[in-house]
């Protein structure tokens, strides 16, 4: 399947309006993406990107680079919204947790925080680590130095 990940635009926000609404079930209006883009721009450190199939959005990526105190270890945070797994599209969060790899490296960042908030308190955390990856607590936390 051919697929795009790319940055978010202002023209996408109806399109991750109805997607987060539909995955979170919380209303989010297009004029609230349109000001979290708004953010976005004015902030080098934080970025929004939509994984594309067949020009329809099926995941999205947050992407935030977190400075230490001594602002000598760099951290990238990243929060991944992607399609039901039951709907066999597993493969959009792979590609936007792989992606964000890549960024994590271009920006030379210590390690990665996975912020995760779709579990249900009655399944098992262990069944869904990803690799490489140990719980803190709060975040999954890849280290790459």
């Amino acid at each position: 399947m051919t697929y795009t990940i790319r940055e978010a635009t202002s023209q996408d926000t109806k399109q991750i309006s109805s997607f987060v609404s539909e995955r979170t079930g919380k209303a989010i209006s297009p004029l609230h993406i349109e000001n979290r883009l708004h953010f976005i721009r004015e902030n080098p450190d934080e970025s929004l990107y939509v994984y594309e199939e067949k020009n329809q959005i099926l995941g999205t990526l947050g992407f935030r680079i977190r400075h230490g105190a001594d602002m000598i270890l760099k951290f990238s945070e990243i929060s991944v919204i992607s399609v039901d797994e039951t709907k066999s599209r597993q493969a959009a969060a792979d590609k936007l947790k792989s992606y964000a790899e890549q960024l994590t490296s271009k920006h030379a960042c210590s390690g990665m925080w996975w912020i995760t908030g779709s579990e249900k308190n009655d399944e098992s955390r262990a069944a869904k680590e990803p690799l490489s990856f140990h719980e803190t607590g709060y975040r999954f936390v890849k280290r790459f130095l």
